[in-house]
């Protein structure tokens, strides 16, 4: 089911919409986007959805420059040897209590395989007293670029989980195949689909099936 199809069975599911009315498809889609991406981050804690391959979006040659590591804002890496930094940010993941949604990060050679690291735990490995040289770490900023510490690699590839499907500009191998945002796939799993409907119904049109008291003492339908 696409953006705009998903949309549609909204609006189209409201029976109190007078024909003159309109509501915003943007708005509806937002609400959409919203309440998957709160389910989704639920079911991520407890493993259910984390395999299912069709929620994931693939970004190709996301491109790498080095970065100046003396005036870098994240004060943990300003020792780094070399750091290199994604020339644009991802599009924003989803995240859970057990951290991003980022998977198989790898060079585009594939012969690097990189692991997702916090500040604290890249501290904490600088410290150790035995290292292995081929880990290489790979961290998710605040503004969503990426760093990877001490190692120089210009271009990798990746999987994640996000409602953001339709933006691809950190990726310089996209597909130049000319799309509307409202093609792309709605993120849900099928499994929440009804839950996500139902409850976006609900924030949407629940309100307008208030019936508005006319009277002044405040007592409905006196």
């Amino acid at each position: 089911m696409n953006k705009r199809e998903a949309v549609s069975r909204v609006i189209n599911s409201s029976k109190n919409l007078n024909k003159d009315e309109r509501i915003s498809r943007r708005y509806v889609l937002s609400v959409l986007n919203s309440i998957a991406k709160t389910l989704i981050s639920q079911k991520l804690l407890d493993r259910t959805v984390i395999n299912e391959r069709n929620l994931y979006t693939s970004l190709k040659c996301v491109e790498f420059s080095k970065e100046d590591v003396v005036r870098c804002p994240i004060v943990e890496f300003r020792r780094c040897d070399v750091l290199m930094k994604s020339k644009k940010p991802l599009p924003e993941p989803i995240f859970s209590r057990l951290g991003t949604s980022i998977i198989n990060v790898e060079s585009v050679d594939g012969v690097t395989v990189l692991t997702e690291i916090d500040k604290k735990q890249y501290q904490r490995n600088k410290k150790r007293r035995f290292k292995l040289n081929d880990e290489v770490f790979i961290y998710i900023g605040e503004d969503y670029h990426l760093y990877i510490p001490d190692h120089e690699i210009y271009s990798i590839n990746l999987d994640l989980m996000t409602m953001e499907n339709d933006n691809t500009e950190c990726s310089e191998c996209g597909n130049d195949e000319c799309r509307s945002g409202w093609d792309y796939e709605f993120i849900c799993p099928d499994k929440l689909l009804k839950t996500v409907f139902d409850l976006t119904i609900q924030e949407i049109f629940g309100r307008r099936q208030i019936t508005e008291d006319q009277n002044p003492n405040n007592i409905e339908r006196q």
